[in-house]
This record gives C-alpha cells, structure tokens and sequence, in this order.
C-alpha cells in the first residue's frame, strides 16, 4: 500500500492511500485489499505524465465480510458516479490506480495510518 505524504508545518502527514486498480473477479463488483501489508512512501515525482488513477470517495468502501484488516471498492459504485458525471464509465478499466483519503480509510476501516519523522 503506497501513502503519499504532505508537509504541514514542517510535519509528515499521511494525505492519500493509493492502491493498484483492477477488475473485480466473476459475479463480484468489490476489489478488496489488506491494511496489513507495509507502507511504501509515494513520492511528488511518482505523479508523472503515465500515472492514470481514480478517485474513490468514503461511500465507495466496502466491509470486507471475512477478513478484518481490509476494505473493499465497490466498482459498480464508481461507474455509477462516472456515468452520473456523463463520463465513460469503462473508463475504470484504464487507470492503474485508485485513490483515497487516508482520513476517509481510517475512519471506515478504523485503522491508524503511520506518520514519518
């Protein structure tokens, strides 16, 4: 899981998760994803002009029913809002990354995100 960090008056901050996007598997409209794996540090200059990526707001997170240390996508949620904003909505298929709010994230999956010195 890649966190990119702010400086906010000298300090660290965790700002966005940002995971890799797929398709969801079968019947399923969820991709899920572990909160247990390490934090990697998502640089400025890892947004560069090949970097394709997709918002995803709190209402399209998902409890993952087996598993407590992860959180789902629900896709379908997302081509609802691109379709609702007269977007392609196979345009999820296209990016390679999904973003989040790390406050949005904490709050539903009720995990803590690390800070940096």
């Amino acid at each position: 899981m890649n966190v990119y960090f702010e400086d906010i008056d000298g300090e660290l901050q965790a700002k966005w998760v940002i995971v890799e996007a797929g398709v969801a598997e079968g019947e399923s409209n969820t991709l899920y994803y572990s909160t247990d794996q390490p934090i990697e540090r998502f640089y400025p200059e890892d947004f560069h002009d090949d970097f394709s990526a997709l918002s995803v707001s709190l209402s399209e997170l998902v409890q993952d029913p087996f598993e407590d240390n992860s959180f789902g996508i629900n896709t379908d949620l997302i081509q609802g809002r691109l379709k609702q904003h007269k977007l392609d909505p196979d345009n999820l298929y296209e990016v390679d990354y999904f973003i989040l709010l790390c406050d949005d994230l904490e709050e539903f999956a009720e995990i803590e995100l690390p800070t940096l010195p």
